[in-house]
């Protein structure tokens, strides 16, 4: 958001605004100016229960835009956390029809979408739900995010594709791999399998490799595989589990806990390993909602604007996407998929649980 309020290329105004309603507001606006480097927005805050809107949603579950008349064009953009950065172009495309008086697309890129209908030979595709990667010249390619079809592509018409709505999503959807496998990747072109859905490039699905010494099907041994997409480097792996402290000790240890738990995934990339992080991400999390509730963060009338509700159902989201690979039929587990619930860890730790912290700490949490 900072970017394109330091650019020229949309005439808008963009603004943050915390939303705690109580006098840690502005510890957490500065906070948040700080991590995202808001030199350009405008960035305020809400430190009175009376002043609280009544409309609106966090962002971690994407942007409201209005129009020059502030109507609502968007009651939210799609969320960072399902689709990594493809989720700005959904904005970007908003923007550009805005700024440029041109109609609203039917379908943007980086928006969540249905399949109402499917090109001859992939009936059995309609009605799944992903996110649209391109729209150029009335063709969608369409991602999908879930299921044996993700981080596979097809490229259909534009009349084929249904935006769905926020309150129709499914709280499956999970989130994109940042690595090579997954939405949002390089998807190799004239290499369409069954029905015309394309391989991600050097897809690493289920822990076997596309190209190289791991064929498809024969799982993946990191200790002989010479092939990139199936290395995790260690130097990524230290970075990712550098957790700043919440101000918070039983959560600072459970981090730890957490992290040391992720490394042996990283080691093994077993379903052991993988059950072993379900169920200290379970406590983790369990423990960490009790203390909402005991110290009562994040409550507010309108859920949409509940700190408390949004990082809870980010919760569920990250413990059903590692019980979908617990159920895959790999045994072991793709550094793709690694990679990305190490980021997901992390970006939780920093976008969510940093919001708790002062909060938390003032409270008298342990």
């Amino acid at each position: 958001m900072n970017s394109w309020a330091a650019g020229a290329t949309y005439d808008c105004n963009f603004l943050c605004i915390c939303v705690l309603g109580d006098r840690t507001a502005y510890s957490l606006c500065k906070e948040m100016s700080n991590q995202m480097k808001l030199t350009h927005c405008v960035n305020g805050f809400v430190a009175s229960p009376s002043d609280m809107p009544t409309y609106g949603q966090l962002g971690c579950q994407g942007f409201i835009v209005l129009d020059k008349e502030h109507n609502v064009i968007s009651a939210g953009t799609t969320p960072f956390m399902q689709v990594r950065a493809v989720a700005f172009q959904h904005v970007e495309a908003l923007l550009d029809a805005l700024c440029n008086n041109r109609p609203l697309p039917s379908i943007c890129p980086g928006e969540m979408g249905e399949l109402i209908d499917t090109p001859a030979g992939a009936e059995k595709l309609k009605g799944m739900r992903g996110v649209c990667i391109k729209v150029a010249n009335r063709k969608v390619d369409f991602g999908f995010m879930d299921g044996p079809l993700r981080g596979k592509m097809i490229s259909v018409d534009e009349s084929m594709v249904r935006p769905v709505a926020h309150d129709e999503e499914s709280s499956a959807g999970g989130g994109c791999s940042t690595g090579t496998c997954g939405v949002g990747g390089t998807c190799a072109s004239g290499n369409c399998g069954q029905s015309g859905v394309s391989d991600s490039k050097a897809s690493c699905e289920g822990g076997s490799c596309a190209s190289g010494s791991c064929k498809p099907g024969k799982g993946c041994d990191p200790s002989t595989c010479d092939e990139a997409e199936c290395k995790i480097d260690p130097a990524f792996v230290d970075e990712i589990l550098n957790i700043h402290s919440v101000k918070v000790s039983s959560m600072d240890a459970e981090h730890a806990e957490c992290s040391k738990t992720l490394r042996g995934l990283v080691e093994k990339r077993s379903k052991e390993s993988l059950q072993d992080v379900l169920e200290c991400l379970s406590d983790h999390f369990a423990h960490e909602e009790e203390l909402f509730d005991d110290f009562g963060f994040g409550v507010h009338v309108n859920e949409k604007l509940s700190a408390r509700k949004s990082h809870g159902d980010e919760h569920r989201r990250l413990l059903e996407k590692v019980r979908r690979q617990l159920g895959s039929a790999s045994a072991t587990i793709s550094a793709a998929f690694i990679k990305e619930l190490l980021q997901d860890f992390h970006e939780h730790t920093t976008l969510y649980d940093m919001q708790y912290a002062d909060f938390l700490a003032e409270k008298g949490a342990k």
